[in-house]
Formats: C-alpha cells, sequence, structure tokens
C-alpha cells in the first residue's frame, strides 16, 4: 500500500512538473502559514509566516526605485518593529539574507531615522518569489532625496528569508 502511494505521488510531481505547475509553485514562494523570514539574535530564533507579518502594523509607502518602472506602492510593517521582536533592534548592524544567501549588512539607524518596511505587497498583489518577494525590504525612497544613492539601492535586498545579527 505504502509502495503504490509512493508511486501515486511520484505521479502526481511528475505531472504537475511536466505542466509547470509545480515551478510555478516554486515561484510562488512559501504557502500562507508557512516560514517566510527567520530572525536570529544570538541563540533566539523567530520565524514569520506572511501571515504574522500582514497581522503586525502595517506601512504603505509609494515609491520608486530603480528594479521597477514608475511609482510602486508596497505594503508591509516597519522595519524596526520587526527586528524588536527579537531584540535585534539593539544592534548596531543587522544582516539581511536572501534565498540565494546574497546578503548585506545593514545599520539599524537607518530603520530609526527611515520608515523602512518589510513589502509582502506591491500595488496590492502579494509579492512572489518571480516578482522580488516574498518580502522584499523596501526605503521610501522617493520621500527622501538622501536616499536617492546607490548605497541605498543596494540595501533594496529581496527574497529576504533570515534577518540576523553580524
Amino acid at each position: 500500500m505504502a509502495v503504490a502511494v509512493r508511486n501515486g505521488l511520484r505521479g502526481v510531481a511528475a505531472a504537475l512538473l511536466a505542466t509547470g505547475l509545480l515551478a510555478t509553485a516554486v515561484l510562488a514562494g512559501p504557502a500562507l502559514g508557512d516560514t517566510a523570514l527567520t530572525l536570529v539574535n544570538g541563540p533566539e530564533e523567530l520565524e514569520l509566516s506572511i501571515d504574522d507579518l500582514a497581522a503586525m502594523p502595517l506601512t504603505t509607502i509609494a515609491t520608486e526605485n530603480e528594479f521597477v518602472d514608475g511609482k510602486v506602492v508596497y505594503r508591509g510593517p516597519l522595519v524596526r518593529e520587526v527586528l524588536a521582536r527579537v531584540g535585534l533592534d539593539k544592534a548596531e548592524n543587522v544582516r539581511f539574507v536572501a534565498a540565494n544567501d546574497y546578503y548585506v549588512d545593514i545599520p539599524t539607524q537607518n530603520f530609526r531615522d527611515y520608515d523602512a518596511i518589510l513589502a509582502f505587497e506591491a500595488d496590492g498583489e502579494r509579492l512572489s518569489r518571480r516578482d522580488k518577494g516574498p518580502v522584499w525590504l523596501m526605503y521610501p525612497i522617493s520621500d527622501h532625496p538622501e536616499l536617492h544613492d546607490p548605497i541605498y539601492s543596494r540595501r533594496l535586498i529581496w527574497q529576504v528569508v533570515k534577518i540576523t545579527s553580524e
């Protein structure tokens, strides 16, 4: 019986792969309720789903950046509030790690100075992996001329899966 079930599941996976549905599911990112973001501060670790992020107070920013055409409306919780969940807001710098292991180190002062968010929506749609999601660090660039600097463009890390102290 177990062999038949296993073989049946292989057949379903093969069919999904052949139709492209499996690839679409992978590009969509984590399902609702699945871990989208892990916060690590020393021994303390907190896993958050998109639902967890959506349950926090949300901020909306309309901004331009070099990776999209025109102004886009992003929505998500303030980075400083997410960091505070495990005390990362007290660190001098934090490391944002993407799904492909790319990372960027950012001074936490940035998140006290600017209302940067962990965007999980753009123009009312959930961000998929294909669209730089499910979590994209976004600064309110259009609201602050000093953010029109390559250093902040490099900090717009997408597909964020982990934030940790350095």
